[in-house]
């Protein structure tokens, strides 16, 4: 691993920003060169805040910097992350990796061509309480999963519940369905729009969606935005025990059938390490960046979930999922 420290630039000053910057700030072999946003004043507020340059020109920060972190509105991702990789910049982009499929085709080809790593913040892989279940898992013996994701929406933003909520799952779900070798036979899906386009602009608020795999595996996902209740919660049932990722609490359950057919079930707390999933998430692109090798979660995973959420899309348009 190279000693030198990476240059990075921020784009895109709002609340993941900052929440990245905090972090980055943290790292030992990190110089942060710039932060950028389209609204100036924003940008010299976070860079001073942080003790950090600002970058008045977007172009200028991305010739300083050797990788980039994107932060800005889903609609804006391809444009800002097509041009960091032009520039020869590694890049860390918020989730949704895109707004659309095709955007992200393109960007795996620039990544390509240019050689640059881009990984994709689905953040949850880097959650100790996931990864530990996911270390834990009987995967021979996985029959059921369901997924909850509840955050109440707070403000106006520009994609809806399946690119801002649903996103984490169906990534996990991939990245589940890898492991057990199996893949997706069946797809049923429901969305609505529940708030004023004034709001959200007539997006999807509430999903819920259906996947049968052509093993014994099959999961359901909800993601709901609407309401006021948080609940972020992952059920694992086996055929013998049931596993509980408490997300909120950061708490891992595991219930045990003391017999196939008996009442008795033993509960326990799995210990999981106490480490922020944000902090390692932006650790580990550093060092794929220091290293050259892959990040965990690349721009072919995103693509996949992008591809599995226009999916999802057609089936609540259509009824059908094509099968």
């Amino acid at each position: 691993m190279s000693g030198k420290n990476v240059s990075i630039g921020l784009v895109g000053a709002g609340f993941m920003g900052e929440n990245h910057l905090r972090n980055l700030s943290t790292l030992p072999d990190v110089e942060i060169v710039g932060v950028f946003d389209s609204v100036c004043s924003r940008a010299e507020a976070l860079a001073g805040k942080y003790r950090v340059p600002p970058a008045r020109y977007l172009r200028d920060l991305m010739q300083r910097a050797e990788a980039v972190v994107i932060c800005v509105p889903t609609t804006a991702h391809y444009a800002v992350a097509a041009e960091a990789i032009r520039n020869g910049c590694h890049v860390f982009v918020e989730k949704p990796f895109t707004h659309t499929a095709d955007e992200a085709r393109s960007l795996c080809d620039l990544a390509e061509k240019y050689r640059v790593h881009i990984q994709v913040g689905h953040v949850e892989r880097f959650n100790p309480v996931i990864q530990t279940l996911l270390a834990s898992v009987q995967y021979e013996d996985l029959v059921m999963g369901e997924f909850y994701r509840y955050v109440p929406l707070r403000k106006n933003i520009d994609a809806d519940v399946l690119r801002t909520l649903m996103v984490h799952d169906l990534d996990l779900i991939l990245h589940i369905a890898d492991r057990m070798k199996t893949a997706p036979v069946h797809l049923a899906a429901s969305g609505q729009v529940v708030y004023p386009k004034a709001m959200n602009r007539g997006l999807i608020d509430n999903a819920l969606v259906q996947i049968r795999f052509d093993t014994s595996l099959q999961v359901t996902t909800h993601a709901v935005r609407t309401g006021g209740l948080h609940r972020r919660e992952i059920v694992l049932t086996e055929s013998d025990q049931t596993w509980v990722a408490d997300l909120l609490n950061r708490r891992l359950h595991r219930f045990i059938r003391r017999g196939r057919y008996s009442k008795q079930v033993e509960h326990q707390v799995i210990e999981t390490p106490a480490s922020s999933p944000l902090r390692e998430e932006i650790r580990h692109f550093v060092s794929s960046v220091k290293t050259g090798r892959a990040p965990l979660v690349t721009q072919h995973d995103g693509l996949e979930v992008m591809e599995w959420i226009e999916r999802i899309r057609s089936t609540m348009i259509t009824g059908s999922d094509g099968s």
